[in-house]
């Protein structure tokens, strides 16, 4: 496999959806790139400032990586509930597993690959 591509969904409070494109490398123990503003790469930030009150409601990506998924932390702390399998997050799938995480305004959030 290789490193690919992704797009991570937040509603906010206020009703905006967020939209944020993610790069999964492929490999275990990596943390993905986020970029709210264009495409996310190598040397994008490993971390994303939640903007405002916020649910991450999707993460979808285009093919999985070698890795099988990825933990979600908030502020350094662990997220029960936040792991993701990549093989449920294909954007193919009609019935992709969606997500509600409540996340709070300027919350740090970073995914490291396992």
């Amino acid at each position: 496999m290789a490193a690919t591509a992704g797009t991570m969904v937040l509603l906010g409070a206020s009703g905006r959806v967020y939209t944020v494109d993610v790069y999964i490398p492929d490999a275990t123990a990596t943390k993905l790139g986020f970029n709210p503003a264009g495409l996310a790469g190598t040397s994008s930030a490993t971390n994303y400032r939640i903007p405002e009150n916020c649910q991450l409601v999707d993460m979808s990506i285009g093919t999985a990586p070698t890795a099988v998924g990825a933990a979600l932390t908030v502020n350094s702390g662990i997220v029960n509930g936040g792991a993701i399998r990549w093989a449920n997050q294909l954007q193919t799938l009609a019935n992709r597993l969606k997500m509600k995480v409540p996340l709070r305004a300027g919350d740090f959030i970073e995914y490291t690959q396992f």
